[in-house]
């Protein structure tokens, strides 16, 4: 048995980091982590705090590098704090989809004004939000003011941090209400999440329920996914992940479900789960729907690749939004390993089989779902990047040697 520690779910974290700011202005002491976008978010709440000690008619940079929900969170924060700001990262971060909610923000008076590197933010203090909304209704395509509170209206069709941006900030809006143009979004089930982590100021949304299911241990499934892959190469392995719990608010949870169908044994022992690959007795094939689990692609690409399988991915378009071009990246890379079939929609991937021995070269395009894919390949692959691992699971290469010494 092999005792696997899981870090903490970025997600969960940064929602809950961000909401207790907004809501008390409390940052941790420190941010208990390793996982690079847990401290960047750490990071910028300090300097926001701190800049509230400084003239405020300095301009203060907040670089949250290449962290995609410190960028779409952050946005309506700075909106609505006092300040000269300038919300920057990595030249890729700065080209993910963010216009809907800077039009939902300029809407209720919000100054945001787009620069070669990044978004200039003219903060208003959060006293000010009711004159800004009177002031704003000729803008009434995005926000009306009702007896209750503000009522705004966002396409989250792109991605939905942009919802959860501004719930996250709604003590500072006076949002009450949130229409979407669609639910038909992206990851829609982080929304829940987010919901989930702010009860204390409920947001309606109307169309989205906030989930029954418990929040649960705060081990990232995402990087379970790994370790699920793995057992599933080695059948002669079990592993326990802590902490994990099977029943969890987390999207990705559902992976439970998705490796009973691939024959791994999945049970839960108080706050860690147990896996252990039964045999196999043909080849796999699975239609999954990703919609709400988009980082779990390359990963399960992969597996597909090594065991083999033939894994259908369904609504995968928005994988050419993330840290890197996902799609275009697993079609090419694996592309030796497989049959790849890629539409406007979807993905198959018909794997072949464990590769022939000899060095395997990948191109992770400094991305961090990309690298855990490719080590998937064993201690042949050769990556050109695992610095990247930092962002969500900088301790995996120091495990997986662990593992694979022994």
């Amino acid at each position: 048995m092999y005792d696997i520690q899981l870090p903490d779910n970025k997600s969960l974290k940064i929602r809950r980091m961000l909401s207790a700011y907004v809501l008390r202005g409390e940052i941790p002491p420190e941010c208990g982590t390793d996982c690079h976008d847990v401290q960047l978010m750490c990071r910028a709440l300090r300097t926001i705090a701190d800049a509230q000690h400084r003239s405020a008619h300095a301009k203060t940079v907040v670089d949250v590098e290449d962290c995609g929900a410190a960028y779409r969170f952050l946005l309506p924060l700075l909106a609505f704090t006092p300040g000269n700001w300038l919300l920057t990262g990595t030249p890729r971060l700065l080209q993910r989809p963010i216009e809907p909610l800077v039009t939902v923000l300029s809407g209720i008076g919000a100054e945001i004004q787009k620069v070669d590197d990044g978004w200039l933010i003219h903060g208003r203090p959060s006293s000010s939000v009711e004159t800004q909304i009177f002031a704003s209704l000729q803008h009434g395509e995005t926000s009306t003011q009702e007896n209750d509170g503000l009522s705004l209206t966002l396409d989250a069709s792109l991605s939905s941090q942009m919802a959860s941006a501004l719930v996250l900030s709604a003590p500072l809006l006076g949002l009450t209400t949130l229409h979407l143009t669609t639910t038909d979004i992206p990851s829609l089930s982080y929304l829940r999440m987010t919901l989930a982590c702010t009860k204390e100021y409920p947001v309606a949304v109307p169309g989205i329920t906030v989930p029954d299911t418990p929040i649960g241990a705060l081990g990232d499934w995402s990087a379970a996914l790994f370790w699920f892959s793995y057992a599933r190469l080695h059948p002669e392995r079990e592993f326990r992940l802590h902490p994990l719990t099977v029943e969890s608010v987390q999207p990705d949870s559902v992976i439970a479900q998705w490796f009973g169908e691939l024959g791994v044994s999945v049970k839960n022992d108080g706050s860690s789960v147990c896996i252990r690959a039964l045999p196999l007795d043909k080849k796999s094939e699975l239609v999954l729907d990703v919609r709400d689990n988009l980082d779990t692609v390359p990963v399960m690409a992969a597996l597909a690749c090594l065991l083999p399988a033939d894994i259908t991915f369904e609504n995968v378009e928005n994988l050419r939004y993330k840290e890197s071009d996902r799609l275009q990246a697993l079609c090419t890379q694996l592309a030796p390993f497989a049959e790849i079939a890629l539409t406007d929609r979807s993905l198959r991937v018909v794997g072949k089989g464990i590769p022939a021995g000899g060095d395997l070269h990948f191109d992770t395009h400094h991305d961090h779902r990309l690298a855990m894919a490719f080590l998937l390949f064993g201690p042949q692959a050769c990556l050109n990047d695992t610095v990247c691992l930092r962002k969500s699971y900088p301790r995996l290469l120091r495990q997986l040697g662990g593992v694979e010494g022994c």
